[in-house]
């Protein structure tokens, strides 16, 4: 009979030739922000149609020398709401025809994951309808990889807060989280929401490893830092801020990029050392 201990050992000298198997880098992430198309406003239906050529047309691009590197594949498009201008039904079709859904029904070529804003919410709204058929509710989230993002609809009030706290307590604490709404926390046209409801908001994501929060409703593109996070706005094809944003979530960064598709290059660029 064959003495199996010789090759046993041999076996084991393999194995610890080898050594330690090395843990992977987590994956880099690449998504997009816009918000406020107000389609039926004079002009925004030509507008979102020249924004979101250029974001199909935008991996490849070199990015700002601050961020370095070029824009990998894109997971999809977050939208900050104000879909529409009156919540129309009309309106609401030709926002699905520019932006689609899942990247293949309209010229959109990538998933978009939108909030309502203020605009999109008079009355009956079919655009609220649909939104809540297209991702279940007006508050939801899903995961790309390692990253978890999370929508809050118009901001984060009493009922969006309950939710939320379920959400990141199966969450965790370690894993990176990017937040979502329509309405502006400081500067102009943040009085929509009350102080109270602000701190009820800061207190529920104290602790969590919240890398970014992105807003609309003010139409100008810019960055400042709220209760010690990240705020970033986008831009809007209404009026003369004509940006939208392409973020990176790589190892042990965020980087944030602002293209100006009126003239087709970009605008500024914002990197930080972030825990994933």
């Amino acid at each position: 009979m064959l003495n199996a201990l010789p090759w046993l050992r041999l076996l084991l000298l393999v194995l610890g030739a080898a050594g330690p198997a090395k843990a992977t880098a987590p994956p880099t992430i690449t998504f997009l922000v816009t918000g406020d198309s107000h389609f039926g406003a004079s002009g925004m239906d030509q507008l979102n149609r020249t924004l979101v050529r250029q974001m199909n047309e935008l991996p490849g691009a070199q990015y700002p020398a601050a961020l370095g590197g070029s824009v990998g594949p894109i997971r999809g498009l977050l939208h900050l709401g104000d879909l529409t201008d009156s919540g129309l039904s009309e309106e609401w079709k030709e926002f699905e025809a520019v932006y689609g859904l899942t990247g293949h029904e309209g010229l959109l070529k990538y998933p978009v994951f939108e909030t309502v804003g203020n605009h999109d919410i008079a009355g009956d709204s079919p655009v609220t309808v649909a939104t809540k058929r297209r991702h279940g509710s007006l508050v939801y989230s899903w995961d790309w990889d390692d990253l978890h993002l999370v929508c809050l609809g118009l901001y984060p009030d009493a009922r969006s807060l309950a939710w939320l706290a379920k959400d990141l307590g199966a969450t965790g604490r370690e894993r990176p989280v990017v937040v979502f709404f329509h309405y502006s926390i400081e500067g102009p046209y943040s009085e929509s929401w009350t102080n109270e409801e602000k701190e009820a908001f800061a207190k529920a994501i104290e602790g969590f490893n919240v890398l970014a929060i992105f807003h609309g409703h003010y139409h100008r593109a810019g960055r400042y830092q709220w209760r010690g996070h990240d705020v970033f706005l986008p831009g809007s094809p209404r009026h003369g801020s004509h940006a939208f944003l392409a973020a990176r979530v790589g190892a042990g960064e965020l980087a944030v990029g602002f293209w100006d598709f009126d003239n087709g290059s970009w605008l500024d660029g914002f990197v930080k050392t972030v825990r994933r």
